[in-house]
């Protein structure tokens, strides 16, 4: 048996907030809520490309980029503690941290990836940490995430 990349499962879904913090005029340093719950305990994707796009805004520096989380619920009810809508250093996220994409360092809008996010087997939630230098636009920031696994060629 000879394992393979699956290919693309399924298309490009939105990570969407129902209320809450989101990416639109997120501010230096400030963290999203979480978003709404994702269900991965039919599919059981074993991981994601995720794109974030942001609206055009002036990101400065060699160090400007956003931070990403997963906040998996083990008991299909609860989350772990998350604290967002705030600036200041938050101990407890950061045991959810997956990775981060950086910004190309202009002032344009942004369409960025990070590849192979390994996904929990069931429900969970995406937050995220600005630490691009300058506040987000306050519309056009998405996230999409695509899943893919492991095929037997």
């Amino acid at each position: 048996m000879t394992l393979q990349t699956s290919g693309y499962q399924a298309a490009a879904s939105s990570v969407a907030w129902a209320s809450g913090q989101d990416l639109d005029s997120l501010t230096d340093n400030e963290w999203t809520d979480l978003s709404d719950a994702i269900d991965n305990s039919t599919n059981k994707y074993i991981m994601a490309d995720l794109e974030i796009v942001l609206g055009s805004a002036a990101f400065t520096g060699t160090d400007s980029l956003i931070e990403i989380y997963i906040v998996p619920s083990v008991d299909g009810t609860n989350y772990g503690d998350w604290t967002g809508n705030v600036t200041t250093d938050e101990q407890e996220n950061n045991k959810y941290y997956i990775g981060s994409v950086t910004t190309s360092g202009a002032t344009a809008a942004q369409r960025m990836t990070l590849r192979d996010v390994k996904l929990p087997p069931g429900l969970y939630k995406y937050g995220f940490r600005s630490r691009a230098g300058v506040s987000l636009a306050a519309s056009g920031n998405t996230v999409k995430w695509r899943p893919h696994s492991y095929a037997d060629a």
